[in-house]
């Protein structure tokens, strides 16, 4: 009895043709053919062949992983093109910044992909409507609560289109953020409400409790930077951001010249560095008065100084 000959493994190669996205808020769905040859060997080669698995994963500025559709097999037509196609969640870069958006072709296992096979770069920038922020942000110290000034927060998709829940967070951050995945140390967060699409909330002045005295060692730990984060099936993601300067002089709030850092000291307006190090290096001090004997302490600093400073 005759057996029926294997069916030939199809490997795809490369992609052919045009290739369509169509995003929504957290989706993103794709239609597009890869160039297939059949073939017994495996795409790697290698004595563990067998495990190995396919996929197409899109990318943003060739930096940020945003979408990924695993391959399993592979029927091709007769001139040996396969579609692909399917809706997959969406890791929106943050940011209103537009993206180059590539396609890539990737074999190994989910999470480890370790080869490139082909890559298909978009034409032209994609721009991700999201709730973002608008105009100037600042931020600073008053007694203890950090207060931020913001111009506005608008939500540009369609109109009538609702946002999730959108909620402001402060976080010291390890590296300068760059729209993707982030690490730090959270400082603190507003829930704000939900926001319409084609609407604007403006002149918000949102603030945090603060410890003042905390302030120089966190502006010392990462990047101040302020996120937009949207509330979405996946739980709360950032739509936008905006890197601050660390506020250095607490607004009405004297700084204790025998117990704070250096640091700190210097972050009083026209304390230099090398007056804040012969700070430290005198004390303690019983008086303020005796602040006029350390050197580089003019009477006119003095002046300026003395309401600014305690023991």
């Amino acid at each position: 009895m005759e057996q029926d000959p294997a069916p030939a493994r199809w490997q795809p190669t490369c992609f052919a043709g045009e290739a369509r996205l169509r995003f929504e808020t957290d989706n993103v769905e794709l239609q597009a053919w890869l160039g297939c040859q059949p073939g017994t060997r495996d795409i790697s080669d290698a004595s563990d062949s067998g495990n190995r698995t396919m996929a197409v994963q899109l990318w943003a500025d060739e930096a940020l992983l945003l979408a990924e559709w695993p391959l399993g097999p592979l029927q091709p037509d007769q001139q040996r093109l396969a579609p692909v196609s399917g809706r997959v969640p969406l890791a929106q870069p943050a940011g209103q910044a537009r993206r180059r958006l590539a396609l890539k072709l990737v074999s190994g296992q989910p999470g480890s992909w370790d080869r490139l096979h082909a890559c298909k770069r978009l034409v032209l920038p994609h721009r991700f409507l999201q709730p973002s922020l608008a105009g100037s942000v600042q931020v600073r110290v008053h007694g203890d609560e950090l207060k931020l000034a913001i111009a506005g927060i608008s939500n540009p998709r369609a109109a009538g289109e609702l946002s999730g829940t959108l909620a402001l967070e402060l976080w010291a951050l390890q590296q300068p953020y760059d729209g993707g995945p982030f690490q730090g140390q959270p400082l603190g967060s507003l829930t704000l409400g939900r926001l319409g699409g084609q609407q604007q909330w403006s002149d918000l002045c949102p603030g945090w409790h603060w410890s003042a005295a905390a302030l120089p060692l966190a502006g010392q730990q990462g990047q101040l930077t302020l996120m937009l984060r949207e509330w979405t099936p996946a739980a709360y993601v950032t739509r936008d951001w905006r890197r601050l300067d660390w506020p250095r002089q607490p607004d009405g709030q004297a700084v204790s010249v025998n117990r704070s850092t250096t640091a700190r000291l210097r972050s009083v307006p026209g304390v230099s560095d090398r007056l804040a190090r012969q700070l430290v290096a005198s004390r303690p001090f019983a008086s303020l008065e005796q602040l006029q004997r350390v050197r580089g302490m003019s009477d006119r600093l003095y002046a300026r100084l003395r309401d600014r400073l305690v023991l």
